[in-house]
């Protein structure tokens, strides 16, 4: 099978798709059946300056797009199979769906959209015409997730009863608390795809439901502890605020399809001091129980899990085993999209489908938290 070419749409000489995306096509098994040919970013000054720093790295040419009309010269681009989204999520819904229509195989960020009803109409145009949509909660795939899974389904716990989540986000991460980056105050409004519940949570959900299940029932409370957030570096005197309409705080119970009884607790914009848990994920069975801990002095980002490899104990026992990082949990969705191509079998990723179920999860809590109910799944 020839490789797989990719085309960016977002990969500029910095952010997410710089540092994360990119990186894990260069992983040697990625590397081998995958192939960088095009980008495209928001104006060709900036196109040119990435193409200048990958193509030294890639071994191959690649065409820069740019502007307006650069997404829609890429998605037809007949040197383009799969094109891989990483913007802001406000800004998902016009690549995905351009690719879609040019019948072209998609990756897009969690959240794949702004809202539910964007990530619904990829679903529905994605099966319309019968491409791939991966979506990036990559979590699922790390070594720590694969230790708790197999260590559930070997039985040796028994029933799983109960499971608690704590996670706290960093200040020092400049999102979702009292200080914010400039180029991201649009993650405390809501229903633009970056909230603290839909990034944060989001991405949790999901790890948490591959491994133990379903919902059934949900019932959650959120309220915004910091109601104001200093933009800190700002150009003006003195920085200016901005007003937090997003939830900082969620807390959240339910019940799993299995009968088990869950709680979670997620908060942000707390400081990285000494002594406090940025993660903790305790999992108590009929023999025994499981726990996952991440201190916050980790790192801003320490209580994720898709990015990650924390430490595992089972019966108070440490697990040893081989983390896989980031890349390695972004070559896993690579790897299995290619396994699906090759007619190998269900590739393992997460699809469009998925992606619409943890949607209406987060739809679920929010409803929830602001009407006071339960939700039944």
């Amino acid at each position: 099978m020839a490789q797989i070419r990719v085309g960016f749409v977002g990969l500029s000489a910095s952010g997410w798709a710089a540092n994360a995306l990119f990186p894990s096509f260069q992983v040697p098994s990625v590397r081998s059946s995958f192939v960088i040919t095009a980008l495209c970013t928001s104006s060709a000054a900036s196109a040119s300056t990435a193409v200048a720093l990958y193509e030294e790295q890639v071994g191959s040419p690649i065409k820069a797009y740019h502007g307006p009309d650069g997404i829609s010269q890429l998605v037809h681009d007949p040197e383009v199979d799969l094109v891989v989204v990483s913007v802001k999520a406000p800004s998902h819904k016009e690549p995905v769906l351009a690719a879609i229509e040019a019948g072209k195989d998609v990756f897009v960020e969690w959240p794949a959209g702004a809202t539910l009803e964007e990530t619904v109409e990829m679903e529905k145009q994605a099966k319309a015409k019968g491409v791939k949509v991966v979506v990036g909660l990559q979590g699922r795939h790390s070594a720590t997730t694969k230790v708790i899974k197999d260590t559930i389904e070997s039985g040796k716990l028994g029933k799983v009863l109960s499971s608690t989540i704590m996670g706290s986000m960093s200040r020092d991460s400049l999102y979702w608390g009292p200080q914010i980056g400039e180029r991201s105050t649009y993650v405390y409004q809501p229903h633009s795809g970056a909230t603290f519940a839909e990034i944060v949570l989001g991405h949790q959900l999901d790890t948490f439901t591959h491994v133990l299940g379903n919902f059934s029932t949900v019932s959650a409370t959120s309220t915004i502890i910091y109601p104001t957030a200093t933009v800190v570096d700002s150009k003006s005197t003195p920085p200016p605020t901005i007003r937090v309409t997003a939830a900082d705080h969620i807390a959240l119970t339910g019940i799993l399809a299995s009968g088990a009884l869950v709680s979670m607790i997620y908060r942000a914009g707390y400081e990285s001091t000494s002594g406090r848990t940025a993660f903790l994920w305790e999992i108590d069975c009929e023999k025994g129980s499981i726990r996952v801990e991440a201190p916050a002095t980790t790192g801003p980002l320490s209580h994720l899990m898709n990015i990650h490899d924390m430490p595992v104990y089972v019966c108070g026992e440490k697990v040893e085993f081989d983390g896989t990082g980031l890349l390695g949990n972004l070559a896993a969705s690579w790897l299995g999209y290619l396994k699906e191509k090759r007619g190998e079998g269900q590739g393992g990723y997460v699809t469009i489908e998925e992606a619409v179920k943890n949607r209406r999860l987060l739809e679920a809590i929010e409803e929830s938290a602001r009407d006071g109910k339960t939700i039944h799944l």
